[in-house]
């Protein structure tokens, strides 16, 4: 669904994100493969491009406090499957979801890595408890990349750590859109300490 995707990139990035600390693993970029996500182009032609070998893949639906996960890892160049797997589970368990997707990559490419001397679990650091803040901060985050809504974005920030005050990427992300809205004419703050367009 339309409302989702910020919950999908958030969990594309956090995924990508764990896996490019694995030796011997190329990992590309969400920024580099998002141009691709409604492409026409084959498995192989699109792995061509950005000069990969494997290529994962997945899905995400949400209904009330679940969520269901599928994810594949296809080798481009037989468009065969390395792995698949589905998870369906409660949303609290969304960091332990991503460990296990993680770690049953580095499973499925273990041998082909290029730098294979036993790789380590993947281990997914639980930077909150709190979900409703965990799901606002990926909003947030959504749009300070996207540059489309910054007022919103730092408001969304400020409600975050707010919620978790020990949760160090809502701090990171609120004072990363802080260092850059003054350049884009986001300069005044209101009675109540947010900040409103010029």
């Amino acid at each position: 669904l339309p409302e989702d995707v910020f919950f999908v990139d958030g969990m594309h990035d956090d995924i990508l994100t764990q896996l490019s600390r694995i030796s011997g693993l190329k990992v590309i970029s969400r920024t580099s493969v998002e141009s691709f996500r409604d492409s026409k182009l084959s498995m192989r032609e699109i792995a061509q491009r950005l000069g990969v070998k494997t290529i994962l893949e997945g899905a995400v639906q949400r209904g009330g406090n679940r969520v269901r996960i599928n994810m594949q890892l296809i080798d481009a160049e037989t468009d065969g499957h390395l792995w698949a797997e589905t998870y369906d589970r409660e949303l609290t368990a969304i960091f332990a979801i991503q460990d296990e997707i993680a770690n049953a990559i580095v499973v499925a490419l273990r041998g082909s890595l290029a730098d294979d001397k036993g790789q380590a679990a993947v281990k997914v650091k639980v930077d909150t408890t709190n979900m409703q803040a965990y799901e606002i901060y990926l909003k947030a985050r959504e749009l300070f990349i996207a540059r489309t809504d910054l007022a919103e974005s730092i408001r969304l920030f400020e409600q975050v750590v707010q919620m978790d005050p020990n949760f160090a990427r809502g701090w990171e992300g609120l004072a990363a859109v802080s260092a850059v809205v003054e350049s884009w004419g986001i300069v005044d703050r209101d009675y109540n300490g947010m900040v409103k367009p010029a």
